[in-house]
């Protein structure tokens, strides 16, 4: 999710802008109508000094509220990588939930009114700890002290919770093809075709992902992966006096992943996520735009808009 503060902004400017057209576009309306049907007193009366302030003071009010909702409430985020793919894809516009884990101080990140506590399964936006000028969307897949193995070749997840000392199965059934491909680029550089207007690559091949459904507090979630592939060009995370692929997820903090298991930079590679760092709860998929495959052209994608799980 690179570059989603910067869009976040062209949002909320966006709708300012446009609730303030269709704000002043029915005042002109109004004008219009005195204009027309009425004499020219009546449209300096209306066009007193003070009427207009108070015009103005409500639009100020407008405005105000809607940039409390975003900062404290819901925000929109737009999906701009695969990594949650099948559940969220590039292109999704998402509602983010503030308020279902708390109400933060904006300047130091400490809870002022506290909700509920995050669980296994949601789908959250966070800083990346790396560099928290950076928002990325994950999975919560471990809790303060929960103990968690990795299985590279079958992409699984063995967990056990700190609360059960009885191994807590995620468990994993219906092994399929999935619908969705991984496609190979030949070199980093992009060739601009200046006849068709498109970038393309050098593409030298693709492989079909697998997906299992993933059962998480009895929450099925479909996840995709290729079993001929091991991402040993990444430095997995490894934690003091623990094993490779092993993690204890530490107090006040969070083992995130990716669905789409063999394109997400997640936990396993760089740590876990304190909870400081949470901003919310992905909730619902309110608009989507996907790229028309044949032409130069963005299409719609209806089908798209839902709840998310």
């Amino acid at each position: 999710m690179n570059n989603m503060n910067k869009i976040n902004i062209k949002i909320f400017f966006l709708s300012i802008l446009l609730l303030g057209f269709i704000y002043f576009f029915y005042k002109i309306k109004i004008l219009k109508n005195f204009y027309l049907y009425k004499n020219i007193k009546n449209l300096y009366k209306y066009m007193k000094k003070k009427d207009w302030i108070k015009q103005i003071k409500f639009l100020i009010f407008i405005i105000l509220f809607i940039f409390i909702i975003r900062l404290f409430i819901y925000e929109p985020f737009y999906i701009l990588s695969d990594s949650m793919m099948p559940t969220l894809l590039s292109g999704d516009f998402i509602l983010v939930n503030k308020f279902i884990y708390g109400i933060k101080n904006p300047l130091n990140n400490k809870y002022i009114i506290k909700n509920k506590f995050p669980k296994r399964g949601d789908i959250v936006v966070f800083k990346f700890p790396k560099n928290v000028k950076k928002k990325y969307i994950k999975r919560i897949i471990g809790l303060p002290g929960d103990f968690i193995f990795y299985d590279q070749k079958n992409k699984q997840i063995i967990l056990y919770s700190k609360r059960n000392i009885k191994k807590y199965i995620i468990k994993y059934n219906n092994l399929q093809k999935s619908n969705f491909f991984h496609i190979f680029i030949k070199n980093k550089k992009k060739i601009y075709n200046f006849k068709k207007n498109l970038i393309k690559h050098h593409y030298f091949g693709k492989l079909r992902f697998f997906q299992y459904t993933e059962n998480i507090n009895k929450l099925p979630h479909k996840i995709l992966f290729l079993p001929e592939i091991k991402n040993e060009f990444l430095k997995i995370y490894k934690q003091k006096n623990f094993p490779k692929y092993t993690w204890l997820v530490p107090d006040k903090c969070y083992f995130v992943m990716g669905d789409n298991r063999d394109k997400s930079y997640d936990s396993r590679y760089w740590g876990f996520v304190n909870k400081k760092y949470l901003l919310g709860k992905a909730i619902f998929i309110w608009f989507s735009i996907g790229k028309n495959t044949n032409t130069q052209f963005i299409k719609i994608r209806f089908n798209r808009i839902h709840k998310i799980n």
